[in-house]
């Protein structure tokens, strides 16, 4: 199909071009022209769309599909950490220990040391950080490491006391405090919200460093085929950091920004709702937590962790929920509540019902952010209120080690990209990284193989085909943000958002579809990324 009989910046020939559109599921060649799709159909259809300064480009049959969207990820954040936190990332205690000395080494008197991606069990000792661990590599700086899942930290002597904690303390309310189970001495382990006096310790980030980790993030997610991100926690600071990008050109990627709860009175009172800004930069729903984290095994669940009486911890009561779902509905926004275990999900829907049945709106589209362990009657719920879920994607295949604490039954609804399809309810790409790879391919073969990184295949009713993990990582990421008519397919008219694989996705070994190069990232017909 071709626009018109004007010339098109760009043109790519001989290509093997899936572009998620049911009504052209395939096609040769496109044309781009000011940042949109112009032309898409064989090389003869787009021949009219050259003139001579035309950009051509023969892709000698290589894959194109449109531009991957992952809809729940923290990517500012996870930037400046990048920048300005040891990566924990690490294969023993001893490694993590020298990775935060190298921090200490070059810090300053009272600064923080932090930490970030610590995955306990994917360490030779398998087992959390203490504040022994941490006492060793500083016994006058405080140290915060987290989880690389988020929701558990790790605390030295010192932070522990910065922070008021002492043996004598309780568990705060949506929190809890780690305990040596011989003594009843805490051990520096801080789970969900007890973590929240040492997060407000901890001194505000420079917008110098959120400056070079915009830049950081963005030249690695647009590497990985990424072109639209949905931020799940978006701050205040941050948002300017976004702006400032936006204006200046840093900002590659286009943006769906899911702003933290502290800061929806102030968007309601400016007369902001969920849509304000532009297809770069956009101001989303707005992002609370429920519960817990499947990684760090603190989701809350009906039925308790294997070989435990632990069902999880719940960080909201349902009527904190309700209230603040009520505010955020009528006042126009879309809600996006992290809730992974099914009694929290639980929790999250009966506060959407509520709203809805008080205040209807057409099409509010809440979601409910990863979504993790369902069942029939939540299923069914979702459908009947249209709301949106944001499964992790790439856990599967990269926690594969974590799933036996959850059993091989329980498999069978989490992570439920099938149910979710079979039922009716729209589901995304999304990989909440850092708890999560980022690799979008990484994710579509997790979805359609099921299969861990050691050939374990967990919750086998789950898998998908790859055209059906495509749609998850292309349109259904649109419709999460309300931008399915510009974006999520190669259609003219639409954002000129695609990605060049070396090899077809839908042709390969699925078990191969991780190792798939990535040639080339395009974003509003400009490559951001060449490999």
């Amino acid at each position: 199909m071709v626009a018109s009989s004007f010339q098109a910046d760009t043109v790519f020939k001989g290509a093997n071009i899936i572009t998620v559109d049911p009504n052209t599921p395939h096609a040769q060649a496109l044309a781009m022209k000011d940042g949109k799709f112009v032309g898409v159909g064989s090389d003869s259809d787009i021949e009219g769309l050259i003139g001579p300064g035309t950009n051509i480009q023969d892709m000698r049959g290589k894959t194109i599909v449109p531009g991957f969207i992952d809809a729940h990820i923290h990517v500012l954040s996870s930037g400046t950490r990048h920048v300005m936190a040891a990566d924990c990332d690490q294969r023993s205690i001893a490694e993590i220990q020298s990775a935060l000395r190298e921090r200490v080494d070059s810090a300053s008197r009272g600064q923080w040391i932090q930490g970030f991606k610590f995955d306990d069990t994917k360490t030779q000792e398998n087992r959390f950080l203490d504040k022994d661990d941490l006492d060793a590599v500083s016994d006058e700086l405080p140290i915060m490491v987290s989880h690389r899942a988020g929701h558990v930290y790790y605390l030295n002597s010192v932070a522990l006391e910065l922070s008021g904690y002492h043996n004598e303390s309780e568990d705060p309310a949506g929190g809890r405090l780690g305990r040596k189970p011989d003594t009843g001495e805490l051990n520096g382990v801080l789970y969900e919200r007890a973590a929240e006096p040492a997060q407000e310790m901890v001194p505000e980030v420079t917008a110098e460093v959120r400056r070079h980790g915009l830049k950081t993030i963005c030249g690695m997610l647009t590497a990985a085929g990424l072109t639209s991100v949905h931020d799940a926690r978006v701050s205040n600071l941050e948002l300017n950091t976004y702006q400032e990008g936006h204006d200046n050109g840093d900002l590659s990627l286009r943006v769906y920004m899911l702003m933290g709860h502290p800061h929806f009175p102030a968007l309601r009172d400016a007369g902001v709702k969920t849509g304000f800004g532009d297809d770069r930069l956009r101001i989303g729903g707005i992002k609370m937590v429920s519960d817990g984290a499947i990684a760090a095994r603190t989701a809350y669940l009906s039925e308790p962790y294997v070989d435990s009486d632990d069902h999880g911890i719940l960080t909201m009561t349902p009527e904190e929920t309700e209230t603040a779902v009520m505010e955020m509905h009528q006042a126009g926004f879309q809600v996006a509540i992290h809730a992974n275990g099914d009694l929290a999900i639980d929790m999250v829907l009966n506060a959407y019902e509520k709203a809805q049945r008080e205040n209807p709106r057409n099409d509010p589209r809440h979601r409910i952010e990863h979504c993790t362990l369902v069942n029939p009657d939540i299923l069914s719920r979702m459908n009947k209120l249209g709301t949106v879920a944001t499964p992790f994607c790439t856990y599967v295949y990269y926690h594969g080690e974590k799933m036996g604490f959850y059993g091989e039954d329980r498999l069978e609804w989490m992570f439920a990209q099938r149910s979710f399809i079979d039922s009716g309810v729209v589901s995304t790409g999304a990989t909440d990284y850092p708890p999560g790879p980022f690799e979008p391919l990484m994710g579509i073969q997790s979805c359609v193989t099921r299969t861990d990184m050691n050939g374990k295949l967990w919750g086998a009713s789950q898998r998908i085909s790859v055209e059906e993990a495509l749609r998850l990582y292309t349109q259904n990421g649109a419709y999460a943000s309300f931008e399915e008519d510009i974006k999520g397919s190669i259609e003219v008219g639409k954002l000129a958002d695609l990605v060049v694989l070396s090899h077809d996705i839908t042709t390969v070994d699925p078990f191969a579809i991780i190792d798939i190069p990535i040639e080339q990232t395009v974003i509003g017909g400009r490559a951001v990324y060449e490999g």
